[in-house]
């Protein structure tokens, strides 16, 4: 039994749903009012099953949504005042932009000159939208179309925000930018939100917690920081890692792994995991010599190394010899 209280948060308490094989496994969870969620995951993990359970697109099968003191799993998706930004914008190619734009109001029963004055307002708000308010959505660069679908949401009385891939559809460098003004639109509507992601960037840098997701199964849940610093198992480390891992199995022997590091494990065999940014240059290091050397932005190389006659990746800056010496700032063992 699901005790109700009159915290201001969401809970989600052994959510169980099937869809087709696939199922949510016994999803739990808390997210206080307000703050923004990344569910980051494979494909195929549950993401958007996930998102769909919430907004009730898909049925509950057994425990509990909470929204402060209402339990909502049983109420219809309009009856949940939940927004749904969908992947592929669910945009109606029928109608105009300002008509795609105020659609929450036109249906909510707002006449049509009305909802045209509140969307030209609003489109104001989101850069470059306001010149293409007249055109009909196949003539519509991919990020005007994602601009329409977060603007609809501001003019949506919804309590709950979901974003399923808001910037998958979009090319690199428009995705760039589209992150930069998704972060301000979260900002600015102040709404509890829940976004879905496949990118650990993205899901990093939006996100106040962070949520991992693999076959219908919660690995781990906590504010973002955390979950980054502090993985709970490898997969969890692989999914947070934006440039790959580094693993090399190792043995660990008094504390000691490498004759270099130093750590509170009982001795066995492990697995030393280390992201590729995650290092010090230091000269009581590991040696390596660069094999490989990539451009990564103005400042950084991304370089392919041999150490212990395993590959491994990391992120150095251009002025880094191709010999040198190196530490893990944050290894794990698995």
């Amino acid at each position: 039994m699901v005790e109700v209280t009159n915290d201001v948060s969401l809970k989600v308490e052994n959510l169980n749903s099937q869809v087709g094989e696939f199922r949510l496994k016994n999803i739990s969870f808390e997210l206080p009012v307000g703050e923004v969620l990344s569910i980051l995951g494979p494909s195929g993990s549950g993401k958007t099953v996930l998102l769909r359970t919430l907004a009730g697109l898909n049925k509950t099968e057994s425990g509990a949504i909470i929204f402060g003191n209402e339990r909502i799993e049983e109420y219809s998706p309009r009856d949940r005042k939940v927004g749904f930004v969908f992947q592929n914008y669910a945009i109606f190619p029928h109608l105009d932009t300002k008509l795609n734009l105020g659609f929450p109001l036109y249906i909510g029963g707002k006449k049509k000159k009305e909802v045209y004055e509140i969307a030209i307002k609003a489109a104001e708000e989101l850069d470059g939208l306001p010149n293409y308010l007249e055109i009909k959505p196949d003539e519509l660069p991919e990020g005007m179309k994602q601009l329409i679908a977060f603007g609809r949401e501001k003019l949506h009385d919804c309590r709950l925000l979901l974003l399923d891939e808001p910037l998958s559809q979009l090319d690199r460098k428009l995705h760039v930018e589209m992150r930069a003004l998704l972060k301000r639109f979260i900002k600015e509507l102040g709404k509890t939100t829940i976004a879905v992601f496949s990118d650990p960037e993205d899901a990093l840098s939006v996100s106040d917690y962070l949520a991992i997701l693999d076959d219908g199964e919660l690995l781990q849940f906590g504010e973002t920081f955390d979950v980054y610093q502090n993985p709970s198992n490898l997969k969890v480390m692989e999914l947070t890692s934006r440039l790959g891992l580094n693993t090399i199995d190792v043995e660990i022997k008094g504390g000691n792994v490498l004759n270099k590091l130093k750590v509170d494990k009982e001795d066995g065999n492990y697995k030393l995991c280390f992201r590729p940014e995650e290092i010090a240059i230091k000269d009581e290091g590991f040696e390596v010599q660069t094999v490989e050397s990539h451009i990564y932005d103005s400042s950084h190389n991304l370089v392919e190394c041999d150490f212990h006659g395993k590959p491994i990746r990391l992120l150095v800056r251009k002025n880094v010899p191709e010999k040198f010496n190196f530490i893990p700032t944050n290894p794990k063992y698995y």
